[in-house]
């Protein structure tokens, strides 16, 4: 075993996002169980009990192990809470990937990754992705999304190639030792639920790696996945406060220069030079 995935695992409770939920899960979870690597570690943030979430994921063909009881911890802790079990159980695993529930995944999608990462002296690395509205990313295509999972799989397939593009798209796989090394998603910092965290950790990452590289997340296309991107949580109450509980997390954790890098890192992002002039002012 080389891999072990990562997921905080959050099923809502109201009866209208509850059936959809679990048609994603069903997706994403048997479609991970046709790979060879079928461990995740599971962070329970949702309404369903660790039991029902075992049983399953095993009748899926996936191998779980539960973490969390229920409660909607974020995600930055959550990720983390995944991370530190894995360091701690499974010291000799190489790479840890982060996936999502509304995501489908060719058999073995992870391999040409490692590979990758294997021969590189990159920290991470993501596959590309196609999306709800049917982009290719980082590509920019658009193409029509079949209905049935093994048509899918089939369309991912078409566009796979041996190129590298810079760019940054989720599911991500880490080199577990060097993810130990920056620290992961450091929620001393990062405070709320959700917002930055991957800019967080992207930030580590860069400082890793030695600013004089100007090194950028890469995607590697010899791997397509299909992410939804339907964004959960982004109609919880109270996501603004948490939102904002990272963002002045992440400036006090790295400051302006950080502000200025992540800049650099998402190609002159408007968003974080709106940031940074707040900052400034205040």
């Amino acid at each position: 075993m080389k891999l072990i995935h990562t997921i905080p695992l959050f099923i809502h409770k109201n009866p209208q996002e509850f059936e959809s939920n679990l048609k994603l899960a069903k997706r994403c979870f048997e479609s991970l169980a046709q790979s060879k690597e079928k461990r995740i570690v599971v962070y329970n943030q949702g309404c369903l009990s660790n039991e029902v979430i075992t049983n399953m994921l095993k009748s899926y063909g996936v191998s779980p192990i539960i973490l969390g009881n229920g409660s909607n911890v974020g995600i930055p802790k959550a990720r983390q809470t995944c991370f530190q079990y894995i360091w701690e159980q499974y010291p000799e695993i190489e790479f840890i990937s982060e996936v999502h529930l509304d995501m489908i995944f060719p058999p073995n999608w992870y391999t040409p990754l490692i590979d990758f990462l294997s021969k590189s002296d990159e920290p991470m690395v993501s596959p590309g992705i196609l999306t709800i509205s049917g982009e290719m990313q980082p590509l920019g295509n658009f193409v029509e999304i079949p209905e049935d999972t093994s048509g899918l799989i089939s369309l991912l397939a078409k566009w796979v190639k041996d190129e590298v593009h810079e760019g940054f798209v989720h599911p991500v796989i880490h080199k577990s030792q060097i993810l130990k090394e920056v620290g992961g998603y450091d929620t001393q910092f990062l405070k709320g639920k959700q917002g930055y965290e991957d800019d967080s950790l992207l930030l580590g990452y860069l400082y890793y790696m030695g600013t004089r590289t100007n090194w950028r997340p890469k995607c590697y296309l010899k791997s397509f996945v299909y992410h939804a991107g339907m964004s959960q949580r982004m109609f919880l109450p109270d996501k603004s406060i948490d939102f904002d509980l990272n963002e002045k997390g992440l400036i006090k954790q790295y400051g302006a220069y950080g502000l200025k890098q992540l800049s650099h890192i998402h190609e002159n992002s408007s968003s974080f030079k709106l940031i940074l002039d707040k900052f400034m002012k205040e």
